[in-house]
């Protein structure tokens, strides 16, 4: 398999825009206070976070997604039948900001499909958008409700651009204060009751971020918050702080601080976990004598195409269509690691979705705006044609990397 080029400078440009932008606006920043999260000994262990306690060199220690996946391998292969092949079927989602809405269609119409409904999978990750889509998902068919707010949904309705003045001691351009009023409404009781009930079986819901302070991946798992013994409210407040980390695009939204270190958009590293996984799945498929195999869907929420044409000329759209691109380039790449991966490995079969809609009723092909409700309500629409579609609407592993070498 042909090497993709790489395209540094394209990396490097938007990149350099980005700094230079937010070097205008270098006032000294107090950090925001920090939600705690991680609690000391039996309770560390079950609200399943990331420990955060600064060594003398000021080092954070981030979560391993690899013990989780093991736990979630080997309860799968207790329950299954002797003497049979094990299949281990994970959900990936992807960053990909306005797009989440084409996942949140498609796993909305999956769910409904008439030959082959939606599988209870027994890992779901997610990064960013996917991190948002996540827990319903996670929760099963009847929590599917959640997903219905990615049809239409505007920019008003995930966050607020702050005034100029204002920007002068702000951490972001905008506040999320919508976005973070819809997840605590999503993150109902019977939401996290079925979270922590699903976790309870064995499968498990990882959504990752980045730590600031260490520039590592730190992986949150959010069934085990749901099923520990903190108090719902906090449950359901660290859940939520878990998944606005995720989603923290760098100087559009704010990043979070959980347990006295700094979060910020996953995207910006690993969009699936899948070192993890293949090394959980030798290992119990060794202890076991058993043939284990990976089924994994990615669900690409992501135009793979940035926009293009004049930006407006105004601070927040230089960062904006800076963002976009490096985005894109990273998401693309992403989806040639994953292609490759899988390829390489027997015992595993990858499918995934794409967006392949046009939108020109939005105003043209690669939409220029965020949050758009035309272009989230088209996305919603064709995923959930997608999902419904029989047979059912996933591209193989060849097809993904063909589409993603092609844009």
């Amino acid at each position: 398999m042909a090497a993709r080029p790489f395209r540094g400078r394209a990396i490097r440009a938007p990149m350099a825009a980005i700094c230079a932008a937010l070097l205008l606006g270098a006032c000294d920043l107090t950090r925001p206070p920090s939600r705690q999260c991680v609690l000391p000994g039996a309770a560390l262990a079950q609200a399943g976070l990331a420990s955060s306690g600064r060594d003398a060199g000021g080092a954070t220690l981030a979560a391993d997604p690899g013990p989780m996946v093991l736990d979630a391998l080997r309860d799968r292969a207790a329950e299954a039948p002797a003497r049979q092949p094990i299949t281990f079927q994970v959900l990936s989602l992807s960053a990909g900001g306005q797009y989440g809405a084409l996942g949140a269609g498609f796993l909305r119409g999956w769910a409904e499909n008439p030959v082959n409904p939606r599988p209870d999978f027994d890992l779901v990750t997610g990064v960013s958008a996917g991190a948002f889509l996540a827990p319903a998902v996670f929760a099963g068919q009847g929590r599917d409700g959640a997903l219905d707010i990615y049809d239409g949904l505007s920019e008003a309705e995930v966050f607020r651009r702050r005034p100029l003045p204002a920007l002068l001691s702000a951490p972001s351009l905008s506040s999320v204060e919508p976005l973070e009023g819809l997840l605590r409404q999503q993150l109902d009781a019977q939401t996290i009751a079925a979270i922590a009930a699903r976790h309870r079986d064995g499968a498990r819901l990882l959504i990752s971020a980045v730590n600031l302070d260490t520039t590592r991946q730190t992986v949150f798992d959010l069934g085990a918050i749901a099923a520990s013994g903190l108090p719902l409210e906090h449950r359901r407040d660290c859940m939520a702080e878990a998944m606005l980390a995720s989603g923290a695009i760098p100087g559009l939204f704010p990043p979070r601080a959980i347990d006295g270190a700094l979060f910020a958009d996953g995207g910006l590293r690993e969009q699936v976990f899948l070192a993890a996984i293949e090394e959980s799945r030798r290992r119990v498929a060794a202890e076991t004598g058993r043939e284990i195999r990976v089924e994994a869907v990615v669900v690409v929420n992501g135009a793979l195409r940035p926009p293009v044409g004049p930006v407006a000329d105004r601070l927040p759209d230089y960062i904006g269509r800076s963002v976009a691109i490096l985005a894109d380039e990273v998401l693309r790449d992403s989806i040639a690691e994953t292609v490759a991966f899988a390829a390489a490995r027997p015992d595993w079969t990858l499918r995934g979705i794409v967006s392949q809609a046009t939108l020109e009723r939005c105003g043209g092909a690669v939409p220029v705006g965020t949050f758009d409700p035309c272009v989230t309500s088209a996305l919603f629409a064709e995923g959930r044609a997608r999902g419904r579609a029989v047979p059912l609407d996933l591209l193989s592993a060849g097809e993904l990397r063909a589409l993603a070498d092609a844009l």
